[in-house]
């Protein structure tokens, strides 16, 4: 199956799993301020449930971001921020009229530098989960970490080497499939 189709399911699995509504009308994707063309319903109601809508990111805009990061992102990656629109809460959400914003809030340069793409958080602990596209922290190539956040402020940003960074990473997936896996089609 190819990495998009792959994402793409991935995507909708999780979304039916948590679309049910409530006796009381609720869902977990409602959410205020939906874009129209994101609504499942088409109402003037503040709060919304928002479907799944086809991305329109595209390959230009990936490789402008790359070029912004200074870095190659993994095939996985770039799959998974140009499938679908969405808003799901486990990851930056992708609005239809600016789908890399809140992508590119996730932007760490110390990280991006050292060669980690910082791609999502752990809102609850804030901890920031990052790719290691140069596979160089011993867990191979597109490793996923985390890190606190609160750890990036002490790094020095333009001496701190991957060796010292490294020390505050924690291992979470070999690769980035199977913290989708784990996210989107298990969890």
């Amino acid at each position: 199956m190819e990495i998009r189709d792959y994402i793409k399911r991935g995507f909708e699995v999780y979304y039916a799993k948590y679309s049910e509504i409530s006796e009381d009308g609720f869902c977990r994707w409602m959410r205020p301020d939906v874009l129209a063309e994101m609504k499942t319903v088409d109402t003037d109601e503040e709060w919304s449930i928002w479907k799944l809508v086809p991305s329109n990111v595209s390959e230009e805009q990936i490789r402008a971001m790359e070029a912004e990061y200074g870095l190659n992102f993994p095939e996985w990656y770039k799959a998974f921020i140009s499938t679908y629109h969405h808003y799901f809460d486990v990851i930056p959400e992708q609005a239809v009229d600016e789908p890399l914003d809140n992508v590119r809030s996730m932007y760490n340069p110390l990280l991006c530098r050292l060669g980690y793409l910082p791609f999502t958080w752990d809102s609850e602990y804030g901890k920031i989960w990052c790719i290691d596209v140069r596979g160089e922290a011993g867990e191979g190539i597109e490793a996923v970490y985390e890190i606190e956040h609160e750890i990036l402020f002490d790094l020095d940003e333009e001496r701190t080497d991957r060796a010292e960074l490294a020390k505050s990473l924690k291992f979470l997936y070999p690769d980035f499939k199977a913290y989708f896996d784990d996210t989107f089609l298990e969890g």
